[in-house]
């Protein structure tokens, strides 16, 4: 990874940081996740309505933690918007692999904005940070209760 493209990522990750996306609530949604990581604290509330097309049209998230977990659930919650939930499903496997896979540029090309969240998985101890809003909303397309965790 070049420095002007670690510089832009390190950029994006404190925008989203610092005034998130999409942070509050909504209104009766068809979809909601929970999270956490109980080693640092980070908790993820994740919420979106599906419309009768199986489109994603409103999306919410609450957020206590770490500016890359912020950063990380205000990334997902803009790029929600107008997926179906295949799309959101293989949004969640693209990111996540993203973090913690190899650097692949043709990969992030195609990520956008998101491909900020590989910059995390530089670093070890905050892969967890930034996996846990995307683990949380692979619990909400599951409809599954359960607190999602990085483990």
């Amino acid at each position: 990874m070049t420095d002007d493209r670690m510089q832009r990522y390190s950029e994006i990750i404190i925008e989203h940081s610092q005034f998130p996306r999409h942070h509050g609530s909504i209104e009766d949604p068809t979809h909601l996740g929970h999270g956490e990581n109980p080693f640092c604290g980070d908790r993820v509330t994740l919420q979106f309505s599906v419309n009768d097309a199986g489109v994603i049209e409103q999306v919410a998230f609450e957020s206590v933690g770490c500016a890359i977990s912020t950063a990380s659930a205000s990334l997902l919650a803009s790029h929600l918007y107008g997926l179906s939930l295949l799309e959101a499903q293989a949004l969640f496997d693209q990111v996540r692999s993203a973090i913690t896979g190899e650097a692949d540029e043709s990969r992030d090309e195609q990520l956008g904005e998101l491909a900020a969240l590989a910059f995390a998985g530089r670093y070890p101890s905050r892969v967890k940070c930034a996996t846990l809003p995307w683990h949380v909303l692979k619990h909400a397309l599951m409809q599954d209760v359960s607190v999602a965790t990085t483990e």
